[in-house]
C-alpha cells in the first residue's frame, strides 16, 4: 500500500512539475508575442507616408498566439516557425554561370549559391533542426566563419537583403503564400515598408514574369540570379523566405489568419489603394472575374481551363436581375496590379469560377460577399479562397455544376443566372439587413 502510495504521489508530482514548466513557457512566449505586437505598432505608426494604411489597434489583439521564435549560433541566426531565417552578418557571394556555360557536371539548380558565409560559433549551433526547403539548403550552404578574410575584394554593403526561391512566374495564389511569408518577416523584425531591401530571386524565372510588378513592389533593389556571373554582398541582416507552402496562409486548417488585416493593409498602402468602399444598398458592385486562355513566352496558347460559357450573356442577365446594381466583368490580368487592387476595394460581391484570382479575396471590403463557382471537373475540397474568406469574415458561397450538358469546350461552363442570382440576393438580405440593424 506504501509503494502505491508513494507512486501516485510521483506522478502527480511529475505532472505538477510538467504544469509548472508549461506555465513559465507559456508567460515567456506571451511576452515574445506581445513584444512583437508592440514592434509592429510602433513599425506602422512610424512610417512616413501620407499614403500609409494604418491598422486599427483591435486587430493586433485579435491574433492569435502562433509565433515561434527558436535560435541557432548564440541567437546569430533566428528562425521563425518554418516561415522564414534571418542570419546576421552576411558575406553573400554568387557564382551563376549563363545556362549555355554550365557544366554538364554541375547542373544549374535554383538555389546555386556558392558562398554564403557568417560570424557564427560553429555548425554545431545549426545542427538537429527541423527546416524545410529552401531554407534546409541555404543554411547547408553557410560557411561559418570567426572573421572574413581582409585580403577579399571588397563587396558592396546593405543593410538587408531577403532571399527567396519563387514556386512559379505567374500563378497569384503560390505567390501570395511567399508574400504573406515577406510580409509576416517584414512586421516582426520591424522592418517599414519604405525601408531600403535588396530582394534576391534563387530561382530561373528571372525579372520578367507575370507577378513582376508584385515582387517589385517589395523591395528598392532586386537581383536575380539566372544569368548572372559574380555578384558579392555584405548583409547586416539577410532574411531567408522559405516555401509558401510552409507559411500560414497555405495552412488551410487555421481558424485564424495571424495578421491578415495587417497584409491587406501592407498592400493597399503599396499601391496607394487604402481607401476601401462602404457598403451602400441601394446600389452594390457585382463583379464576375472572368478566366481567358493566354500565351506562353514562346508564343503557343495557353489554354486556361474553367472559363464561364458566354460571358458577355451572363453579364447581361445579371445586370437585368439587379437593375439598380452595378454589374460589370473584369479580366484582371489586363491591368496594372494597382488598378486590380482598385477594382477590388471598390467590389461589394466577387463572383469567379475557382482559380488563382479568387485570392483577390484577401483584399475586398470587410462587408464583401464572395460566390465561388466550380465546374464539373474541378473538386470542391480544393478550400483556398472559402479559407481565405473565412479568415476575412466575408459572406461566401460555393456551387458546383453537376450537370454534363452545362460543360462545353474548351473548358467552359454554364452557371445558370437563376443560381448566381439566387447568392446575390441572399447576401443582400444577410448584409444589408444588418447594416441597417447597425
Amino acid at each position: 500500500m506504501y509503494y502505491i502510495r508513494r507512486k501516485t504521489s510521483s506522478i502527480l508530482l511529475s505532472v505538477v512539475v510538467v504544469y509548472v514548466i508549461l506555465f513559465i513557457y507559456i508567460i515567456i512566449y506571451s511576452d515574445d508575442f506581445l513584444y512583437n505586437q508592440n514592434v509592429v505598432s510602433e513599425m506602422w505608426l512610424h512610417s512616413a507616408s501620407d499614403n500609409y494604411c494604418f491598422p486599427s489597434a483591435s486587430t493586433h489583439a485579435q491574433q492569435p498566439l502562433l509565433f515561434k521564435f527558436f535560435y541557432a549560433c548564440d541567437k546569430e541566426i533566428v528562425f521563425f516557425d518554418k516561415m522564414f531565417a534571418v542570419v546576421s552578418n552576411v558575406l553573400f557571394e554568387s557564382f551563376i554561370l549563363p545556362q549555355n556555360q554550365t557544366p554538364i557536371s554541375q547542373p544549374s539548380t535554383k538555389y546555386d549559391l556558392r558562398s554564403l558565409s557568417t560570424q557564427c560559433a560553429g555548425v554545431r549551433d545549426i545542427t538537429g533542426l527541423h527546416l524545410k526547403e529552401p531554407i534546409l539548403t541555404w543554411v547547408k550552404q553557410i560557411r561559418l566563419t570567426e572573421r572574413f578574410n581582409d585580403t577579399e575584394k571588397a563587396p558592396v554593403h546593405r543593410d538587408i537583403g531577403l532571399l527567396l526561391s519563387r514556386h512559379d512566374d505567374g500563378n497569384l495564389y503560390h505567390a501570395m503564400t511567399q508574400m504573406y511569408n515577406i510580409v509576416i518577416a517584414k512586421l516582426l523584425l520591424g522592418i517599414s515598408p519604405n525601408r531600403s531591401v535588396v530582394g534576391i530571386f534563387a530561382d530561373d524565372y528571372g525579372s520578367h514574369t507575370i507577378l513582376q510588378e508584385l515582387w517589385d513592389s517589395f523591395f528598392q533593389e532586386t537581383l536575380p540570379l539566372s544569368g548572372e556571373s559574380h555578384r558579392k554582398f555584405h548583409f547586416d541582416k539577410l532574411i531567408m523566405i522559405n516555401s509558401g507552402y510552409e507559411g500560414y496562409l497555405n495552412h488551410h486548417r487555421l481558424s485564424k489568419l495571424p495578421f491578415v488585416g495587417e497584409f491587406k493593409q501592407y498592400f493597399n498602402s503599396l499601391f496607394g489603394t487604402c481607401s476601401q468602399r462602404k457598403l451602400d444598398c441601394s446600389s452594390i458592385n457585382i463583379r464576375v472575374i472572368l478566366r481567358q486562355d493566354g500565351t506562353y513566352r514562346n508564343g503557343t496558347i495557353k489554354v486556361t481551363e474553367r472559363k464561364f460559357y458566354n460571358d458577355r450573356n451572363l453579364l447581361k442577365e445579371i445586370q437585368k436581375s439587379f437593375p439598380s446594381h452595378s454589374v460589370k466583368g473584369l479580366r484582371l490580368e489586363n491591368y496594372p496590379m494597382k488598378t486590380q487592387l482598385l477594382f477590388i476595394s471598390r467590389t461589394d460581391f466577387l463572383i469567379g469560377v475557382h482559380g488563382a484570382g479568387m485570392t483577390f479575396a484577401l483584399f475586398l471590403p470587410e462587408h464583401a460577399g464572395v460566390l465561388e463557382l466550380f465546374p464539373l471537373y474541378r473538386d470542391t475540397g480544393n478550400v483556398h479562397y472559402r479559407t481565405i474568406s473565412k479568415w476575412r469574415n466575408l459572406h461566401y458561397r460555393a456551387w458546383q455544376n453537376f450537370k454534363t450538358e452545362n460543360e462545353f469546350p474548351n473548358f467552359q461552363t454554364h452557371f445558370p443566372v437563376r443560381v448566381i442570382a439566387y447568392y446575390i440576393q441572399e447576401f443582400l438580405n444577410s448584409r444589408c439587413k444588418r447594416h441597417s440593424i447597425s
